[in-house]
């Protein structure tokens, strides 16, 4: 590997005016302009002032190598911070520490070239000879890093402690230390796909080369190293995917099973895609575990797929609501003419139920309201006897899932003049194939908890099945752990070890695709870039397969497509809870292949995200009150659709740290946040009870709170915020609706009451003093995107005349026309799974 050779920091200054390079004694700098560089989180990052001889009257920043949802979307703050400060000691931006340095570091030189001052030539790099500890913050935690250094140079990096999601970050440490040692430097290049972790080895590096004082940090900073490009690669396969996510790698490992050769090209550095960083669970009814009408009094069940037998799971108070709105839910063709005259509030189906269903739906709505009579016939007779709802057994069906997934996504534009909701083909087939979803992966080795059905945020019902990881062995046991054990541990197995074609198939890592093939109007191929230069030429025999994710990543393409949310309430500092790598590059392959796209103007915003990076916070709003942290009220139903919840603390919250929409979530801190919340111990099933710094704070008094407000300038009154809890807990443990704001499920109070034998609360036994409550502080980031590629029900890729585009297919969120305008919780991996099944089936069927 070649090293890059310390430079000059004259030879990083470019003036571009034809003026002299020396000090202007009349006054403080040489009218004109100048560029300096600086080394930012992706590559070199450039500052151009111009200025008269008092002040800097113009600032440029670029940085086209910074993450776009990141230090990219920074950019035009930094600047401003210079203009206004008139210097590079400069605040810089919280998250994007990396990026505000490097920006920095070419203010500084652009400013000392300005006025006339020499450049400082580079020197020697030294060490303090040691081994140091540098820390920085990564993905879900300090990382540190034992860094060794001889006189001149890094000998050796090793993992002190880390948190980092495995085969999400953890690819970045081999990769990353190998360059480091290679460059003895910290200039090298980011791990696609593992950015916090990047940004986080870097810091930790440039952490401890100062502790072995170094003797020119920008020097360290700088050195990378080169990979240069090999020989072409040309390649052929029956199937090639692009993206190895959820949906690449369901129609991978089910095309092999199909007897497919298959390619896998994959962007990041480990497969995983978008999957591994979700909350993990798939939304899919398991009819063994809930009410059965010809069986209506059964507490227990045998499952079929594996003989064993299983408790039935209980009802939520306030399901039954909720299934009373939807048995009275006019049969009518929706009326959206009286959404004119009236104002339309996302998420109130009381209102909604009134006017109408859109008529492909209607089978479905008469098929489910003959269900639930059923269901109430049988469970009134014992609520009216005093029963209380969590007692009966739950009702859920596959009519139920497809209906509410119906009116979940059924959204009006900003203007009220455009309706979207999920095509009802589409709609259907994800959740009808989803009942084998389970089996499918079991078969594989993936684990589940296949003994009850929870909920997680904006799912609306109690139907996901919680992930156990993989088991490759046979044993019972998780070999592999968590998203990743459970959905690509085992799908990989597939692909390479155990299908017939497994000797012949590949997946290859750190490759993007850049380009589909076309040969008279037919999609036979890609074109692929390895991550040295390395070009990579695949053939596909019968079909290539886009499974390439989103762009909530990319938040400018968010802006531009949106339809939906109020323009002030996404802007480039809005954050995602996506991997730097979903900034819609297939949905562009796809539309330079002449594919075309629908509903891209609905992005889904994550109401439960942390403030200081987006990332996904986790949980459901069963357990837990959102709380506004100005007024101390409750301003929102915490069950209700993502978009509602979002909605609600835009408007509700403040903004902080960058992040808009603020809010608090109040739960008892014993109540646990369930997978894959980081802070929870499930070994030992206790809840973390410790403070995570601009994240998760515990109070047990209202001082203990006002203390916590006031850390982060909260106006909110912790006498008030008290008041509310207490009064939203007795009309819990009451049975009856919080007269604030109503809500739709609720499964724990806030504070504390004793139980009696049948779990109801014993009200008398009530109290909040003295209670430790658990406060997440948190904001909406971008999340998922509901619009994309225009498909079929095959998974063919369609153009605009609504023709098929022979050769190409797309599965998962690429796609578009499955969700409406709002996803349900827990529908993205039941469908991302099934529509790579259903593209790989075509593909067989379109070529027998």
């Amino acid at each position: 590997m070649k090293k890059l050779l310390p430079l000059l920091l004259a030879g990083l200054l470019m003036m571009t005016s034809a003026c002299s390079n020396t000090a202007n004694p009349a006054g403080t700098y040489t009218p004109g302009s100048y560029t300096g560089e600086g080394q930012g989180f992706g590559g070199t990052v450039s500052v151009t002032i111009t200025t008269d001889k008092d002040k800097i009257t113009e600032v440029a920043v670029a940085g086209e190598n910074e993450t776009p949802a990141i230090g990219g979307a920074q950019l035009e703050t930094l600047k401003d911070q210079i203009l206004a400060a008139q210097s590079a000691e400069i605040d810089g931006v919280s998250g994007a520490t990396l990026t505000s340095g490097g920006v920095k570091e070419a203010a500084a030189a652009a400013i000392a070239a300005a006025k006339g001052e020499s450049a400082e030539e580079g020197g020697e790099l030294t060490y303090k000879a040691g081994t140091y500890t540098g820390t920085a913050e990564g993905y879900n935690g300090p990382v540190a890093l034992d860094v060794t250094f001889s006189d001149k140079a890094i000998t050796d990096i090793q993992i002190k402690t880390s948190g980092e999601t495995a085969h999400v970050g953890t690819p970045a440490f081999e990769i990353l230390f190998a360059d480091a040692i290679a460059a003895n430097g910290s200039g090298v290049d980011s791990v696609s796909g593992a950015t916090f972790t990047s940004r986080a080895i870097k810091e930790a590096l440039n952490n401890a080369a100062e502790q072995a004082e170094a003797t020119n940090m920008s020097t360290f900073k700088k050195n990378t190293v080169d990979h240069p490009a090999q020989a072409d690669i040309e390649l052929t396969y029956d199937v090639v995917v692009i993206g190895a996510g959820g949906a690449g790698m369901g129609t991978a490992a089910q095309a092999a099973q199909n007897g497919e050769t298959v390619l896998v090209l994959e962007e990041n550095a480990e497969i995983g895609g978008n999957t591994l960083v979700s909350g993990g669970a798939f939304q899919s009814v398991m009819p063994y575990l809930v009410w059965d009408a010809e069986h209506p009094d059964a507490k227990t069940a045998v499952w079929d797929y594996n003989g064993q037998t299983y408790d039935k799971v209980m009802s939520t108070q306030g399901c039954i609501d909720t299934l009373k709105t939807i048995l009275n839910w006019s049969e009518e063709p929706f009326d959206e003419a009286y959404y004119k005259d009236h104002e339309y509030v996302a998420g109130d189906i009381e209102e909604l139920s009134k006017h109408g269903v859109h008529q492909e739906y209607l089978p479905t709505l008469k098929a489910l309201k003959k269900e639930i009579q059923a269901y109430l016939d049988w469970a009134q007779p014992q609520l009216d006897k005093g029963v209380q709802e969590h007692e009966i057994t739950l009702f859920s069906t596959v009519n139920l899932h497809i209906f509410q997934t119906y009116y979940g996504g059924l959204r009006a534009n900003s203007e009220m003049t455009k309706w979207i909701y999920g095509d009802y083909d589409l709609v259907s087939q994800f959740i009808k194939d989803g009942q084998g979803l389970k089996e499918w992966l079991e078969d594989q080795g993936a684990l589940f908890d296949d003994a009850s059905q929870p909920t997680l945020i904006g799912a609306l019902w109690y139907r996901e099945n919680g992930f156990g990881g993989g088991d490759l062995d046979g044993d019972g046991k998780a070999e592999e752990p968590a998203q990743w054990g459970t959905y690509f541990a085992t799908t990989k197995n597939t692909v390479l070890k155990t299908s017939a074609t497994a000797g012949e198939n590949q997946i290859m890592t750190r490759t993007k695709a850049e380009n589909l093939i076309l040969e008279d109007g037919k999609v036979t191929g890609v074109q692929a870039t390895m991550y040295d230069g390395t070009k990579v030429i695949a053939h596909a025999n019968k079909g290539v397969v886009l499974a390439t994710g989103g762009y909530a990543a990319n938040i400018q393409k968010v802006i531009d497509t949106n339809e939906y949310w109020n323009k002030s309430f996404i802007t480039s500092n809005t954050k995602t809870t996506n991997r730097s790598s979903l900034v819609g590059d297939g949905i562009t392959m796809g539309e330079e292949a002449g594919a075309a796209t629908t509903g891209e103007g609905w992005t889904q915003m994550m109401p439960i995200s942390w403030i200081d990076n987006g990332n996904l916070a986790f949980g459901a709003g069963t357990y837990a009150v959102y709380i506004n942290p100005t007024t101390g009220n409750r301003f929102v139903n915490e069950s209700a659709e993502r978009d509602v919840l979002s909605l609600g603390e835009f408007e509700n919250g403040i903004e902080l740290q960058g992040s808009q929409g603020v809010f608090l979530e109040f739960s008892n801190a014993d109540v646990m946040v369930g997978r894959p919340y980081p802070y929870d111990d499930y070994a030992n099933n206790v809840s973390g009870k410790e403070d995570v710094e601009n994240r998760v704070y515990f109070a047990s008094s209202q001082d203990e709170l006002k203390t916590i407000l006031d850390q982060f300038g909260m106006k909110a009154d912790p006498a008030t915020i008290y008041a509310n809890i207490e009064a939203y807990d007795k009309a819990i443990m009451a049975g009856e609706q919080p007269a604030d704001v109503a809500k739709s499920q609720a499964s724990d109070i806030i504070g504390s009451a004793e139980k009696d034998e049948k779990g109801n609360y014993k009200a008398d036994t009530y109290t909040l003093d003295g209670v430790m409550l658990r406060i997440r502080i948190m904001a909406p980031s971008t999340h998922h995107t509901m619009g994309g590629l225009t498909i079929d029900p095959d998974r063919h890729v369609l153009n605009a005349e609504g023709s098929i585009i022979e050769g190409l297919y797309a599965a998962g969120e690429v796609t578009g026309g499955i969700h409406g305008g709002n996803r349900l919780g827990g529908n993205a991996i039941v469908e991302i799974f099934v529509s790579g099944r259903t593209a790989a089936n075509s593909i067989a069927a379109d070529h027998q």
